[in-house]
């Protein structure tokens, strides 16, 4: 009888041993499905992000440049200054790169207070800046003593008389 229940016995081991083998491929698949899962999450995450950066974007496209970057004419005397061919449009921000330039190079700066520019007889000159009067140029003022040296593109406004 012995030799009869080894045979059994042999399957059942087999079986059980199919099992597990088929119950560690199943977890396998459980971990695999929820990598992927996680995979589809995140790639749908960056997917929404890089489609509102673009619309974003989007509406930008190519602009001409406006305000402080949109080169205007200038006077002569800024022209000479910064070393540029008279009647040059220049913007804003050139001219205020080529200031600032200008007063590091030349270390016009307060050694106490670097905010403070104190300027030397070219740059009194062209800012126009009294001798008799006391003013304290700042990196923050520099723009209202510049604003001279720019014309604007504005016409004058017609008169109209209403009878």
């Amino acid at each position: 009888m012995t030799s009869e229940m080894e045979p059994v016995g042999d399957f059942t081991l087999q079986f059980e041993g199919l099992i597990n083998s088929l119950n560690n491929i199943k977890s396998q698949i459980t971990v695999l499905q929820q990598q992927i899962k996680n995979m589809e999450r995140n790639a749908k995450k960056e997917y929404k992000t890089l489609k509102k950066e673009v619309d974003k974007n989007k509406n930008k496209g190519n602009k001409n440049p406006s305000g402080f970057a949109k080169p205007t004419k200038v006077t002569d005397d800024l022209c000479k200054f910064m070393n540029r061919e008279e009647g040059s449009e220049i913007a804003r921000t050139d001219v205020t790169k080529a200031l600032i330039h200008y007063i590091e190079s030349n270390n016009l700066q307060n050694s106490e207070n670097k905010k403070i520019i104190m300027p030397d007889e070219k740059l009194k000159t062209l800012l126009g800046l009294d001798e008799k009067k006391e003013v304290t140029l700042t990196y923050f003022n520099l723009q209202k003593y510049m604003n001279k040296h720019f014309f604007t593109n504005k016409k004058p406004l017609e008169t109209v008389v209403i009878e």
